[in-house]
């Protein structure tokens, strides 16, 4: 018989002293678990969209974050993709600033 898949679900978003999320059924992918991290998402059925601070946050938002050299974003609010059913499944630093991920199901596996 095989293994149920567990999809993951909204979750509440509960940010640390960082401003930073992860959703808490996230796999704990680690760098260069690319195609670990795709198999998951594509097991899950999820559309998966990226949002950064530098070009989603306003200005005075971005500037804040990026000249204050400080890791903190908490005061960022990432904007959703367009569309229905997005949640959040992260909001981490990458190399070019804080990210969003945002996922939604599109087919049910």
């Amino acid at each position: 018989m095989p293994e149920e898949i567990k999809l993951i679900q909204p979750a509440p978003v509960v940010r640390d002293e960082y401003g930073m999320f992860e959703h808490p059924d996230l796999p704990d992918f680690n760098e260069g678990d690319g195609e670990k991290c795709k198999a998951w998402i594509a097991q899950q059925g999820l559309q998966v969209a990226k949002v950064s601070l530098e070009t989603d946050a306003p200005d005075e938002i971005a500037d804040r974050y990026f000249e204050a050299g400080e890791p903190h974003c908490g005061f960022w609010e990432p904007g959703k993709p367009d569309g229905d059913g997005w949640f959040c499944l992260a909001i981490h630093d990458t190399d070019d600033g804080p990210a969003c991920w945002w996922g939604r199901r599109v087919v049910m596996p």
